[in-house]
C-alpha cells in the first residue's frame, strides 16, 4: 500500500485514480522485437531484394521459368502473372486448360473467346494482359466482306449477305432473343433500349438498320467503339437468329429507352430484309 502511494499519479477521472506502474517486461521485449523484425524484414525483400514478394511467388508459380527483372520492385509497374513473353500463356496456365477443358481447346482461342465476351472493363485488362491476342483477334483474316459470312467455316455453307431473310418462326426468335440475352443485354439493355451500346428500339442507326448491314456488323464488331467481333463465338445461325430478333424490337419503345444515336433510317415493309 506505502508503493503505490509513492506511484499515484494527481489524476482523477471520476473517482479513478492512475498508478504510474511500468509495463510488463514481456509486453516491452515484445514491442523491441517487432521493431527489430520490420528493420530486417525491410532489409531483407525491399533493399537487398533476396525475398520474393507475393506477386513474385505468384509469378513464380504459374510460370516456372520466370525470373525477376532487375526494374521489378515494390513500385514497378504491374504485369500480368498468366502471360510471358509474346503475350502467350505460361506453362501452369496450358496444363490448367489441358486438365480441365481439353487438349483439343487451345489456350490461344479460349483467351480470344474470352475477350470477345467481356464487358467494357474486362476487354481494358485483357488487352492489356494479351496485346498480341487482341490484336489478332481484330486482324486476323481481315473483316468479313458483304458478299458472304462465315468464311471461318467450310466454303459454301453460308448464303451471301443480301440474300439474307430476316426468320420468323416462332423457335427462331425465341432462340435469337435467348441468344440476345446471355450476350448483349450489358451493352444494349434487356429490352434494347440501349446502354454503354444504342439504342437498338427506334429508328436511328449508325451502322445501318438492314438485316444484312446488323449481320455484318455482330460478325465484324466495331472494335474502336467496344463492340467486339462475334464470329467464331456465335455460329452463322446464331447470328441470323439474332439478327432477326433485333428486327422486332424496333418500336417496341421499352422504358428508359437511351437517346437515339446516329441517323434517322425509315425502311418501309420488307426493306430491312
Amino acid at each position: 500500500m506505502a508503493k503505490e502511494k509513492d506511484i499515484l499519479l494527481d489524476h482523477d477521472y471520476d473517482g479513478i485514480k492512475e498508478l504510474d506502474n511500468d509495463l510488463p517486461p514481456w509486453w516491452v521485449y515484445l514491442f523491441y522485437f517487432t521493431i527489430v523484425f520490420s528493420v530486417v524484414y525491410f532489409i531483407y525483400y525491399h533493399v537487398t531484394d533476396m525475398g520474393d514478394l507475393p506477386i513474385a511467388e505468384l509469378h513464380k508459380e504459374y510460370d516456372p521459368n520466370w525470373e525477376k527483372s532487375s526494374s521489378d520492385g515494390p513500385f514497378s509497374a504491374y504485369s500480368s502473372p498468366f502471360t510471358v513473353s509474346e503475350g502467350d500463356m505460361t506453362p501452369y496456365l496450358q496444363e490448367q486448360f489441358s486438365y480441365y477443358i481439353g487438349q483439343n481447346v487451345t489456350s490461344e482461342a479460349l483467351m480470344m473467346t474470352a475477350m470477345q465476351r467481356a464487358n467494357t472493363e474486362q476487354l481494358e485488362k485483357l488487352k492489356q494482359a494479351f496485346p498480341n491476342l487482341w490484336e489478332k483477334l481484330i486482324t486476323s483474316e481481315g473483316p468479313i466482306t458483304a458478299k458472304a459470312i462465315g468464311e471461318s467455316t467450310a466454303a459454301g455453307t453460308s448464303p451471301p449477305m443480301e440474300d439474307i431473310k430476316p426468320l420468323i418462326d416462332a423457335g427462331s426468335l425465341t432462340e435469337g432473343k435467348d441468344i440476345f440475352i446471355r450476350n448483349c443485354v450489358s451493352c444494349h439493355g434487356a429490352n434494347g433500349e440501349g446502354g454503354i451500346g444504342p439504342n437498338m428500339t427506334d429508328d436511328y442507326w449508325i451502322h445501318g438498320a438492314k438485316m444484312s448491314e446488323m449481320v455484318y456488323i455482330i460478325i465484324n464488331g466495331v472494335p474502336a467503339k467496344g463492340m467486339i467481333p462475334w464470329r467464331g463465338t456465335l455460329s452463322d445461325e446464331q447470328i441470323i437468329k439474332v439478327s432477326s430478333f433485333l428486327q422486332t424490337l424496333r418500336g417496341t419503345n421499352p422504358e428508359n429507352a437511351k437517346a437515339p444515336q446516329g441517323e434517322l433510317v425509315e425502311l418501309a415493309e420488307g426493306e430491312g430484309e
